[in-house]
């Protein structure tokens, strides 16, 4: 019976240093609607596609993708897209409640 010798397994595509899997940026614009909360995971590159999310009702992005994008099988292929997920207004993490009156934005 031959002997099992240690084997040292390295990414394929390493991350850049000072990178990590989870390192994200979130950024706010305001619009006549309301806060529009949007989060980048990666850094885009020119004449790249990028991944963009926009949740279900009553969601967010983390309550609506992060199974998804934490899914085994996901992980080669979100090293390589720079993702955008988008939360409606009020939908982000910790926002405030709405004011009495306030109307909601419609789709169109």
């Amino acid at each position: 019976m031959a002997e099992l010798q240690e084997v040292q397994i390295t990414e394929e595509k390493p991350l850049l240093p000072g990178q990590t899997p989870e390192a994200a940026k979130t950024h706010s614009v305001e619009t006549p609607y309301g806060s529009v909360t949007f989060t980048v995971y990666g850094t885009p590159k020119p004449k790249r596609p990028a991944i963009l999310t926009y949740h279900d009702v009553g969601l967010n992005y983390k309550s609506c993708f992060q199974p998804l994008f934490q899914f085994e099988d996901m992980q080669e292929i979100i090293q390589n897209f720079v993702r955008v997920h988008v939360d409606a207004p009020g939908m982000e993490e910790g926002a405030p409640v709405f004011p009495l009156g306030y109307q909601y934005p419609s789709l169109d």
